[in-house]
């Protein structure tokens, strides 16, 4: 490896997404899969997915007991197993564009945000992998285990759909931009429209518990389904804030005075400025240097 002077002079790209389909994919996978096995489920296995502990009418089938049966849990299973590593991804992504945005935080009040970007990212990762737990161990196979996951998930999405919010709107210059209005009114909508469906599920859960009360658990499941896909939309409106990026693998080859060129990782970042070293391009595929090479 020898030294070379000069600028930025190619990039070879071996593959780029732009966050577009990258959302696309990774809400659909589970909402899909869940749609078609709440519709297959309903169609050939009624009786058996309609059964409850009190043995009182049911119309309308649990997430549990639509994904818990074969072959609809395999389904299931692939959808969630698919869509959980970009959601991972995501949890990095938006941590590190908060903290990229620090300095829009009053001063006074940055440490306070540095607790919540990080407890923001840990209860992002933790939803994830409770979801991820509670697909595979189903209440068919494991009640006791299912039904703690099942409350760990809910705990964790909840906490993180709040922590976000704070984080976002502590983190932008007032007054907002447009696509931060629109991205802060819609988060804010659809945690209001879970948290109401968390309220409905355990009064209903509740109800049909205690009081083993006919259609009681055909409420709980409604509310599940209502906080299944608020949750998937409230996801993808991370979107919003990445709709200008994409995803680059890349084998960079650069030119920069004083600097040694060496063999990196593929490099897999958004089209916007970065605090790494790495390089930036933007969607009209002009390349730009996001920060001094060291």
């Amino acid at each position: 490896m020898g030294r070379e002077e000069g600028p930025l002079i190619s990039e070879r790209i071996l593959l780029r997404v732009h966050f577009w389909p990258f959302a696309i994919a990774t809400v659909t996978l589970p909402s899909v899969s869940l749609a078609i096995c709440f519709v297959t489920a309903f169609l050939f296995r009624s009786g058996d997915i309609n059964e409850t502990m009190c043995e009182v009418q049911n119309f309308i089938p649990s997430i549990s007991a639509v994904t818990g049966i074969t072959p609809q849990a395999y389904l299931w299973r692939i959808g969630i197993a698919l869509h959980s590593a970009p959601r991972l991804i995501v949890c990095f992504l938006i941590y590190n564009r908060y903290a990229q945005r620090v300095a829009m935080v009053t001063e006074g009040r940055r440490g306070l945000f540095g607790v919540l970007l990080r407890l923001n990212f840990w209860l992002s990762v933790v939803e994830n992998l409770a979801l991820i737990c509670v697909t595979f161990i189903s209440n068919r196979e494991n009640y006791p285990v299912h039904e703690k996951l099942f409350i760990v998930f809910m705990v964790a999405s909840l906490c993180y759909m709040l922590c976000n919010i704070i984080c976002f709107t502590m983190s932008c210059e007032a007054p907002m931009t447009e696509d931060e209005a629109r991205s802060i009114f819609w988060k804010k909508a659809l945690f209001v429209t879970t948290i109401s469906a968390t309220a409905g599920l355990i009064y209903f859960y509740l109800r049909h518990r205690l009081f083993c009360e006919p259609g009681a658990f055909s409420y709980f499941s409604l509310c599940e389904y209502v906080i299944a896909y608020a949750s998937k939309a409230y996801h993808f409106t991370a979107y919003i804030e990445f709709k200008h990026h994409e995803w680059l693998v890349a084998c960079p080859s650069v030119r920069a005075i004083g600097a040694t060129t060496s063999d990196n990782n593929n490099l897999l970042r958004g089209a916007d400025a970065s605090p790494s070293p790495t390089l930036s391009r933007p969607s009209d595929g002009t390349a730009v240097k996001s920060k001094k090479l060291l």
